[in-house]
């Protein structure tokens, strides 16, 4: 059993991390030198050939900037907090944007954190992350020499400069923070006891008292989003698969910029492991979703909360005194310094904040508001979490299904992760082992039952107990006994609702809150999800690759199936106008005809595409017959009325296109696109609200590079004002930013893994490589996946080129 303890006080100076070590343990070290091979096959995809951890984390660096050395430079000065010292303040206009993260990373000090653990992480992970540095480092040499060059966002620039280990798994330590504390950083720079501006960050030194001082504007439109990760994954056993063996089925929707970008590869250490896949920008060396000999294994993001809210009673006399266990208990001022680039100069601003035994004080006007009564804290159970680089090793090397379910026994690393896994041999495993708090038992009955407690937990999901106990802080996370998991023989799934439906003829429960719900309402895509596992195995009633591949690039969507009853209608109210608001009335049959068009598909030339979009981004279920039924999960709710209410929002649903500049029947590629460089790739797929499997979106919340695309504002205008715009439809159409990333399709034979896949949006943010737009071209095309080589006679016979780095260690 695994247990990471997170004891009051969690702000102590010493940081827990894994103790795991290897059975591996003589692949951590390597010889004075040795060498690493990089080729690419097609479309780009590294295949790095090591012999040692140290070499591949090496050899994996050296290609990951090849393709993307400035999101990486990008990221290391934001996770030390450095960015305005190189940037300024502002990102756009007077946001705050860079000294708002800066010292919200200085105040959670994951740099910090790694620093003082380092030595005390395993041979393993400091093998592959010092290996990783030393690559990185290499390239920034070869720039400088003229032998290799930077994309135009760092070229040149000043924070792009050498790292070492602890920047590396610093930087993968902020991806597991990212949606949970990492969302709350302004929350967390705002608390203070004070009623007015006090919280914001002071000069602490001026050098001329002539000069007037440079202050942070007053202005915090900078506030992080709830971000939207996601992904559908199945993983198929030998009772529905054609050849009696696994199938697994990978579709991460993730980020296409940014400093969580997928990026394919293949990592080899002679006689360890050979894994291949694709990894988020910055782990080093090992693959985060992919295949090996024996197992093929994905993740979507997971339901569950990973941090709490704890409410403090403060003491009448003193607002920085709180209540505990029948104590009043000092909240202790801390402060924090950051380099910030203005007019006058480079100048170091101080901040205070404040700080518990329990975690840290955040607070917002609206709904965390530090008064003479109350203060809030935040408590997240991944600021520790220094065991993911050996979590991912331990999958890598698994070489059966018993051997991979072990590392969620001895390992707690994946911090937000539901797994599914589907082995040569047709078994099926689904675990969500995200880092959950452990709460005591009072604390999930107040969450569960409580009047308000469960009411504010249900509508938001933030998860907000009283800290007045310590029978209310949880201390350490769920171990692997009490997480969601399930071993089966047909098939497990999971679309980022709770592991409650994971397979329709078992259904979980009786978990701790805190991994999501049971009995309600699965969105549209999930419900998607569990009817095409049910109905879409073709006559033979088994799947193989071909048909999950149809599945994973197919563009349809559930919806599409209301277009009958939309049509039925419309002849009922055909030659009519109807009013859709007070003000507005329109005639049925311009947009009836456009609508009539569409092919029930959401390929680039299908026709009035956009206006189905538009059209079921305003269906609520109240425009459904049959309401949510827990007995009927999977169909429930359903059936789109046949009543003018549904073709008023039809109706409403072209005006919308027509206010934003386009022609209602236009084709989806005229208003869906990805920008690549100067190109406009008219671009396939559906989106979440109709229902679709592979989608996409305009939002990437999760984009915090310095140089983050910048696109023409979503529509605001509405013609009711109960109705959103949500599909991000603006004067420049549907730029897509998001979704559907590493596509896969992994199954076995006699001979092993035969896999096929695609990185969407290409290999290389670089708009000089070849591997800039290709994979994005192929996609666009319709051509669908590429195989994965896999094996070094594969390799070799797809090889497009080849390079041999001669690693040395210090």
């Amino acid at each position: 059993m695994k247990l990471k303890s997170t004891l009051i006080p969690v702000m102590a100076a010493c940081t827990l991390a894994g103790g795991h070590i290897s059975a591996h343990e003589s692949t951590s070290t390597m010889s004075l030198s040795e060498d690493v091979k990089i080729t690419r096959t097609q479309h780009g995809v590294p295949h790095i050939q090591a012999k040692s951890l140290f070499g591949l984390g090496y050899g994996n660096a050296y290609a990951q900037a090849q393709d993307h050395a400035c999101i990486l430079a990008d990221g290391y000065v934001r996770v030390k907090g450095e960015r305005a010292k190189y940037l300024g303040p502002h990102k756009n206009g007077q946001d705050n944007f860079f000294v708002s993260l800066d010292l919200g990373y200085k105040i959670i000090d994951l740099h910090g954190r790694v620093e003082r653990e380092y030595t005390n992480l395993s041979a393993d992970t400091r093998a592959l992350a010092d290996g990783f540095a030393a690559g990185y480092n290499q390239y920034l040499q070869d720039v400088n020499s003229g032998k290799a060059t930077l994309a135009p966002a760092c070229s040149g620039q000043a924070w792009v400069k050498p790292i070492s280990g602890v920047d590396v798994v610093a930087s993968v330590l902020a991806s597991a923070v990212q949606n949970s504390i990492g969302r709350l950083l302004v929350q967390i720079l705002q608390a203070n006891p004070g009623t007015g501006n006090e919280w914001l960050p002071t000069i602490a030194k001026q050098e001329s008292k002539q000069s007037q001082p440079w202050l942070m504007a007053s202005n915090t439109n900078y506030q992080p989003k709830q971000l939207t990760q996601g992904s559908n994954g199945w993983a198929m056993g030998h009772e529905v698969t054609e050849n009696g063996r696994g199938l697994l089925l990978a579709n991460p929707h993730f980020p296409f910029n940014g400093n969580l970008r997928f990026w394919a590869n293949h990592a080899s250490v002679e006689g360890d492991f050979s894994t291949m896949g694709a990894s988020v920008v910055g782990v080093p060396g090992i693959v985060n979703i992919g295949f090996n000999q024996d197992l093929a294994w994905t993740h979507t993001y997971s339901s569950a909360r990973h941090e709490v809210i704890y409410q403090l009673e403060l003491n009448p006399a003193n607002p920085l005194q709180y209540k505990f266990d029948g104590q009043w208990v000092d909240i202790e001022k801390q402060q924090v310094n950051v380099e910030v680039l203005t007019p006058m100069g480079v100048l170091t601003m101080k901040k205070d904040y404040f700080t518990t035994p329990i975690g840290y004080v955040l607070e917002d006007q609206q709904n965390f508001k530090w008064d003479s009564k109350n203060a809030y804290v935040v408590r997240d159970t991944n600021l520790n979490n220094l065991e993911g680089i050996d979590h991912w090793l331990a999958m890598n090397r698994a070489s059966n299904l018993d051997e991979f379910i072990d590392t969620f026994k001895t390992l707690d690393g994946l911090a937000f992760n539901n797994t599914l896994v589907a082995d040569k041999h047709g078994e099926v495993f689904y675990i969500d082992d995200s880092n959950v708090p452990d709460l005591p038992a009072v604390g999930e009955e107040l969450l569960r039952s409580h009047p308000v407690i469960s009411e504010v937990y249900k509508k938001t999901r933030l998860a907000v107990l009283p800290g007045t106990s310590s029978a209310l802080v949880y201390q350490q996370e769920v171990p692997y006994e009490r997480a969601p998991k399930l071993r089966r023989n047909d098939y497990v799934l999971n679309a980022n609702n709770s592991y409650w439906l994971t397979n329709l003829k078992e259904k979980l429960r009786g978990y701790s809150p805190l991994y999501g719900h049971v009995d309600y309402k699965q969105t549209r895509r999930t419900r998607y999800n569990l009817n095409l596992m049910r109905f879409a195995r073709g006559a033979d009633g088994k799947f193989d690759r071909h048909e999950l591949e149809n599945i994973v690039t197919g563009t349809s969507a559930s919806f599409e199936l209301y277009k009958p009853t939309v049509m039925a209608t419309c002849a009922l109210y055909a030659g009519q106008t109807i009013a859709v608001t007070e003000t507005l009335s329109m005639p049925v049959d311009p947009t009836c005809k456009a609508f009539a068009k569409w092919d029930g598909k959401f390929n680039a030339d299908s026709v009035s595409a956009p206006l189905a979009k538009e059209f079921f981004s305003l269906l609520e279920d109240e425009d459904l017959l049959i309401q949510f039924n827990s007995a009927f999960p999977a169909v429930t709710p359903s059936i789109v009325k046949a009543e003018k209410s549904t073709l008023v929002k039809l109706l409403a649903a072209s005006k919308q296109l027509e206010n934003a500049g386009f022609a209602i029947d236009a084709p989806l590629g005229e208003l869906q696109y990805l920008q690549k460089g100067e190109r406009r790739i008219p671009w396939p797929g559906a989106e979440h609200n109709s229902g679709g499997f592979n989608i996409y979106s305009t939002t990437n919340a999760m984009d915090l590079t310095s140089f983050a695309p910048q696109y023409a504002a979503p529509m605001k205008e509405v013609l009711n004002e109960n109705w959103t715009i949500s599909t991000g439809l603006s004067t420049d159409g549907y730029p897509i930013n998001y979704g559907s990333s590493w596509m896969m399709v992994v199954g076995f034979d006699e001979h092993g893994p035969q896999a096929r896949g695609l990185l969407t949006y290409s290999q290389s943010n670089n708009p000089n490589s070849p591997h800039f737009t290709d994979a994005s071209d192929h996609y666009a095309a319709g051509k669908g996946l590429i195989d994965l080589p896999y094996t070094d006679a594969q390799i070799k016979q797809n090889k497009v080129s080849e390079i041999t780095l001669s690693v040395k260690k210090d």
